[in-house]
């Protein structure tokens, strides 16, 4: 049980047909958090439910790095989809800050793959 072994298992399931528009959509409409989604789906396929608790508690431990970190990351991600720049400063913007954006996401899901070892 890995970082890598979870990163590839959400790689995954985002990849699935139709799966990243219905993440996105529930992300934008209902405050889905996806990696901590994914994450709990990964660590049931490894015989490691997650109870209301359990997934309580793992929200609490990455709130302020999604707050703080992931979040903003998107929304300067998405502002750029729209401003009026050059396009292709606008687009090499976009691509570093969607880069940096997937870090910061997987940073946060090697954080509940630690807080899951320890429990």
């Amino acid at each position: 049980m890995t970082h890598d072994d979870a990163w590839n298992y959400i790689a995954a399931a985002w990849s699935r047909p139709g799966a990243a528009q219905d993440l996105l959509r529930r992300q934008d409409d209902e405050g889905l958090d996806v990696v901590l989604h994914l994450f709990a789906r990964w660590a049931l396929d490894q015989g490691r439910a997650l109870d209301d608790a359990a997934l309580r508690e793992a929200e609490a431990l990455v709130r302020p790095w999604r707050d703080q970190v992931v979040q903003p990351l998107r929304r300067l991600r998405r502002a750029l989809k729209t401003m009026d720049a050059d396009a292709g400063r606008r687009e090499t913007v976009r691509a570093q800050l969607q880069a940096a954006e997937l870090a910061a996401e997987r940073a946060q899901l090697e954080q509940l793959c630690d807080w899951l070892a320890a429990r």
